[in-house]
């Protein structure tokens, strides 16, 4: 799995961050379909400025400091 974690950027929750992920995230609707559920063989790209997986995130809302 963190094979393919690394596989995708995760941008900053910057202008250019917010497009980044927008394309990657049309890239990935165009890979996979719009309608598939994210797996271990298909990573979905995270939101721009949230904590990287595995890396103690809260799961509720993605970032650190807490846990929900």
């Amino acid at each position: 799995m963190r094979t393919h974690i690394n596989e995708l950027i995760h941008h900053p929750d910057t202008q250019g961050g917010q497009t980044a992920y927008i394309e990657q995230v049309r890239q990935w609707e165009t890979q996979w379909g719009g309608g598939t559920r994210c797996s271990e063989q298909t990573p979905y790209p995270l939101m721009p400025g949230t904590a990287q997986i595995c890396s103690g995130e809260c799961f509720r809302c993605g970032l650190h400091g807490h846990i929900s």
